[in-house]
């Protein structure tokens, strides 16, 4: 049974890798292929990740989906797992500023000067 989901895993995203390069008009590059061992496409587990350097994050059904992204993605940029704490308000399939506390974003406010507007 894992075998056959394995197969079924590998056989599903050279099928996707075919179908987006013939969709291409005049590329000269290769496809991408992404092979994902240890993948459970039925899990329901939602996974959270960091969009490169910036403070977006996206909602994952589960971190098979996530991987995949990353692997696929057509500019360097991928994303990195971060606590699924970070993606509250976050529905699955959408993008949003990350959330939660890390110490990425907590050090880099603390450069931050507020500016005070008094009215009148």
């Amino acid at each position: 049974m894992k075998s056959t989901l394995g197969l079924q895993t590998v056989l599903f995203i050279v099928v996707l890798a075919c179908i987006l390069h013939s969709g291409s008009s005049s590329s000269s590059s290769s496809p991408k292929v992404c092979v994902l061992k240890n993948c459970d496409w039925t899990s329901t587990t939602n996974a959270c990740a960091r969009y490169g350097r910036s403070n977006l994050c996206n909602r994952f059904k589960n971190s098979c989906a996530m991987r995949y992204e990353s692997c696929v993605s057509s500019s360097s940029i991928t994303y990195t797992a971060v606590s699924l704490s970070q993606c509250s308000g976050i529905s699955v399939g959408s993008r949003g500023t990350c959330g939660g506390s890390s110490s990425s974003s907590s050090s880099s406010s603390s450069n931050v000067t507020p500016i005070i507007i008094r009215r009148g």
